[in-house]
């Protein structure tokens, strides 16, 4: 193991990364790619609207008034108000502020194990690994959390201590933004087994520190609107079993590139040569979180978040380096630098201009086109439009709110899209749709325009809709 890390003011180079790559993220208009993050917006502007958190859905015609509860409300809130003070740049802001923060903190602690090369370097694994997650969304605003909550675990595992109580306001922002949470208690449990492993270790002294910090972890967690409810909702999430067909819920595709197999090969590579050791309960943590990213898409982010904090220490070991050395006066001239750069970069962010496709701006000049009349009335939609509608105030057949839906609803839904011609006329039928919006490129497209009783009424921008005929 490595020297025990001291503490440190603030870190010149944690504080350059931090500028840059919140500098940079201010000009990647693809991080608001991904609809969800309007209907996101949408729930945010409810909860200021009516100063309270739903406790049933505001939005679907199909589950509307049925119970549900937004679980990241603090992190819509936040959109929201990003968004009412700039439009989608605001969101921008707030999502290159999360994720300037997130380099910072891991750079931070990061240097605690490892030389700055190293450091570095590891660092632009875990970005990389985390950048397809990298959308205006409430994962990403809770990225700081994720690197603050592991950091303060490693570093607690570094000096033979407790983690301090003072890591508990982070749980308590965390789990009322995304139910990442889940992942620092189970990591706090596994750090807990690691201590109790630690040869030389007084066992019942370090079992009363690390089991009153993880109960007390817990207990804060449930400092949140739906109390226990709140805490069990990652695991009811998982427990669907519809998720395997919803893009970002799909395993890993290596068809292509994926920053996950640098990761993977790089990983076996070090094991390989035997450079590189790793403690019990660290190397079950990396596979575990390998498993979770090849299962998953998403989770990608996660282990290169937690996977490089989770590696530092026993990496530097292994490689006998210390600590990164400290930096003198020109780096902290460099990091005022960086921060005029984000500061400019900022500037500059505000008055360019976004596309209307990155605002919105595009769809809703289409559904303007659709009569008010027929837009008040049933929508059949394709999954990943349900934010899109939403946020232009139209009801929606269904939308990536996976737990309101649920698993009969979702599995309905997948045989109506691929298409079961049965199913979809029984549910045009049924729910007395008026009119759908697809993908020009969707396979109920074709369906839909041989249909009897339907005509095409708009193909614009890459989308279909159909009506009712009179």
């Amino acid at each position: 193991m490595t020297d025990r890390p001291k503490a440190a003011g603030v870190d010149p180079a944690a504080v350059i990364a931090g500028c840059l790559m919140f500098a940079l993220v201010l000009f990647l208009p693809p991080i608001l790619n991904d609809s969800d993050t309007l209907w996101q917006i949408s729930t945010g502007a409810w909860i200021l609207d009516h100063r309270a958190i739903p406790a049933t859905d505001p939005f679907s015609f199909t589950a509307g008034d049925r119970p549900w509860f937004a679980h990241e409300w603090l992190a819509e809130t936040l959109m929201a108000l990003a968004f009412r003070t700039g439009g989608m740049r605001g969101i921008m802001v707030l999502a290159a502020a999360s994720t300037g923060l997130t380099a910072g903190v891991l750079l931070h602690y990061l240097r605690r194990f490892l030389p700055g090369t190293y450091a570095f370097a590891c660092l632009i694994v875990a970005l990389s690994n985390a950048a397809p997650s990298m959308l205006a969304r409430p994962h990403l605003i809770a990225w700081p959390c994720l690197a603050l909550w592991c950091g303060g675990l490693v570093t607690a595992r570094a000096n033979r201590t407790a983690p301090s109580f003072a890591l508990l306001p982070v749980m308590v922002l965390w789990v009322n933004l995304h139910g990442s949470f889940m992942l620092g208690l189970l990591l706090a449990g596994a750090f807990l087994v690691e201590a109790l492993r630690d040869p030389g270790a007084r066992r019942r002294r370090v079992f009363t520190s690390w089991a009153g910090f993880l109960l007390a972890a817990w207990s804060v967690a449930l400092i949140n609107p739906d109390f226990l409810a709140g805490v069990l909702f990652p695991i009811h999430l998982l427990g669907m079993k519809s998720l395997a067909w919803i893009g970002e819920w799909e395993p890993a595709d290596f068809s292509g590139f994926q920053p996950l197999e640098i990761v993977i090969l790089g990983g076996l590579a070090l094991g390989f040569t035997g450079k590189v050791t790793l403690p019990p309960i660290r190397l079950l943590l990396l596979l575990g979180l390998v498993h979770g990213a090849l299962s998953h898409g998403r989770n990608d982010q996660i282990l290169g978040i937690a996977g490089v904090l989770i590696l530092a220490e026993p990496l530097g070991a292994s490689l006998a380096r210390g600590r990164a050395e400290a930096l003198g006066v020109a780096w902290r001239w460099l990091s005022t630098g960086a921060a005029l750069v984000a500061v400019a970069g900022l500037a500059v962010r505000i008055t360019l201009p976004l596309s209307p496709e990155r605002t919105g701006v595009a769809f809703a000049a289409m559904l303007d086109a659709v009569p008010p009349a027929l837009r008040a009335q049933p929508v059949l939609n394709e999954y990943g439009l349900g934010g899109q509608l939403i946020f232009n105030g139209v009801r929606p057949f269904i939308d990536s709110r996976a737990d309101l839906y649920g698993d009969t609803f979702l599995v309905r839904y997948h045989r109506i899209v691929a298409p079961d011609l049965v199913e979809l006329e029984r549910t045009l039928s049924e729910y007395r749709i008026a009119w759908t919006i697809f993908p020009s490129s969707h396979p109920v497209v074709p369906v839909m325009d041989e249909m009897s009783g339907w005509r095409r009424l708009i193909g614009a921008d890459g989308f279909v809709i159909h009506a009712r005929e009179d």
